[in-house]
């Protein structure tokens, strides 16, 4: 029996969604590989409304890998927004797996209610083991959205794959498509296919909303927070109950090396900088450029020495670097200031105080540390002489 304009609406629904996808990556969305998931399973669902029984099982396989191999794809996509998928030898060990007991399904038992379940059943396989292997390791609300949605989608087919156990006698081969069982998986497909594109669209909204809050609260030169970055830890820091240490630092004579080796190897000496500050801020702390060559570092719970002695591993790893081919034969160094946030203090004047120390810093002649909890109870630490 030729399929009806409402059975061709489904795989049409389905293929707009995988176009609506595919359409997205035109506005900065990374959406193309669920498209490509979304058209493999509409394609599967489109060849089986052909009537085309001379030529089964060929048909049966056919519709029934695209389906299947939609479904793959969409895990696999899920998947690789954590880490790098999976080895696809399992996938293609399940989907072979699923083309041999369709074809014992409809050759030796001419049952569609088998090759339906068997199908089903593979692609509940494949969505558990890719929403139980994501779960683990969900990080953003993006994670969460997909997570859920793949659940809700494992729950309905696993739910279909127990009706079909608990089916009354199969219905024959000729007359399935337009039977309930039919009606169930072409709808289920839909609905699946609907749930799955919205939670797409949600994620990749919500994904772009945190590039853009990144980049707004990032530095684009060194990779370190900016000023409006730093907003809220200091909002963290101020309700904070531990101690929390202030580096602040400065690159020496920044403006004669602006001025010798240019502006381009300026942004250079600044980058490298930066990335002895953001190695000396894993772990909790947190590193941000304030302006020009000023940086400062926080570091939550962590005493006034310790904080000095981080500060003196900066300052001696900064000396140590070497800038061959642009200037071999020079050594640049920076200032340290390092004080404490006191119980109670405003952290505007913590910060005055680290500014303070630091340019007590440089009067004691540069590449030096200068730490203190209070102004009147500054030392400078040891920094050596470089030329």
């Amino acid at each position: 029996m030729p399929a009806t304009l409402l059975e061709w609406s489904v795989p049409a629904a389905i293929l707009m969604c995988a176009i609506g996808l595919w359409a997205a990556r035109m506005v900065g969305f990374n959406t193309v590989r669920w498209g490509s998931a979304l058209a493999c399973l509409g394609t599967g669902y489109a060849v089986m409304l052909v009537p085309a029984n001379a030529l089964s099982p060929y048909k049966q396989v056919v519709e029934d890998a695209f389906i299947l191999g939609g479904v793959i794809l969409a895990c696999r996509a899920l998947q690789s927004r954590r880490r790098a998928p999976p080895s696809p030898y399992i996938d293609i060990a399940v989907l072979l797996a699923s083309t041999a007991m369709v074809i014992v399904s409809v050759v030796l038992f001419s049952s569609a209610k088998l090759e339906t379940f068997f199908v089903q059943a593979c692609c509940a396989l494949m969505i558990w083991r890719a929403t139980v292997s994501f779960a683990r390791q969900v990080a953003t609300t993006s994670d969460k959205v997909l997570t859920a949605a793949f659940l809700f989608i494992a729950l309905v087919l696993t739910g279909q794959c127990i009706l079909y156990i608990a089916a009354p006698t199969p219905v024959a081969m000729d007359e399935w498509r337009t039977s309930v069982w039919g009606t169930l998986i072409q709808y289920t497909g839909l609905l699946g296919s609907i749930v799955l594109t919205f939670a797409v669209f949600i994620a990749t909204s919500y994904d772009a909303i945190e590039k853009y809050r990144q980049q707004a609260h990032t530095d684009a030169l060194t990779g370190l927070l900016n000023r409006q970055g730093l907003d809220g830890l200091f909002t963290t820091v101020a309700r904070s109950a531990t101690p929390t240490a202030l580096i602040m630092a400065d690159i020496d004579n920044f403006k004669r090396i602006n001025d010798v080796f240019g502006h381009p190897f300026g942004d250079m000496v600044l980058a490298r900088f930066g990335g002895l500050l953001r190695t000396a801020a894993e772990a909790g702390n947190f590193a941000a450029r304030l302006g020009g060559e000023e940086f400062l570092v926080l570091l939550p719970g962590t005493s006034l020495e310790r904080a000095a002695a981080v500060a003196e591993e900066i300052r001696a790893n900064f000396v140590a670097q070497r800038w061959t081919p642009h200037a071999p034969n020079s050594r640049f160094t920076a200032s340290m200031g390092v004080t404490l946030v006191q119980a109670g203090e405003p952290l505007a004047h913590a910060l005055k105080r680290a500014d303070d120390l630091l340019y007590a810093a440089k009067r004691k002649g540069r590449n030096c540390t200068v730490a203190g909890a209070a102004l009147g109870l500054s030392a400078p630490v040891d920094a050596g002489n470089y030329l």
